[in-house]
């Protein structure tokens, strides 16, 4: 709603989409259980005034992020480019996801 306008808002973003999807999955999660989501590929930077500006991107193909979990986690992952984004001109890339037991 902030980027594209408040008639908008039925565009489900990637945390509401995370939210729906943890309510139909059925295994006692709630609303609550979710924090935000983290953007990888959405620049966002904050202003000294403490507003937000959208910037265009700054992953690019070769760019990566480990993360350590130290503890049991259910990750989400979701490919929901915002229908009014002329990010990669409409046409979302792949995204590699590795992961490695600590066992390994």
């Amino acid at each position: 709603m902030v980027r594209y306008a408040l008639e908008k808002r039925h565009m489900h973003a990637c945390w509401q989409s995370f939210v729906k999807a943890a309510l139909a999955w059925g295994r006692g999660l709630e609303k609550r259980d979710l924090p935000h989501n983290i953007n990888f590929f959405m620049n966002v930077p904050v202003t000294a005034q403490g507003g937000l500006t959208f910037e265009d991107g700054v992953s690019a193909p070769g760019k990566y992020v480990e993360m350590r979990a130290e503890m049991n986690v259910l990750a989400l992952i979701s490919n929901c480019p915002q229908l009014n984004n002329p990010c990669n001109a409409y046409n979302p890339t792949p995204i590699h996801v590795l992961i490695w037991d600590p066992a390994d």
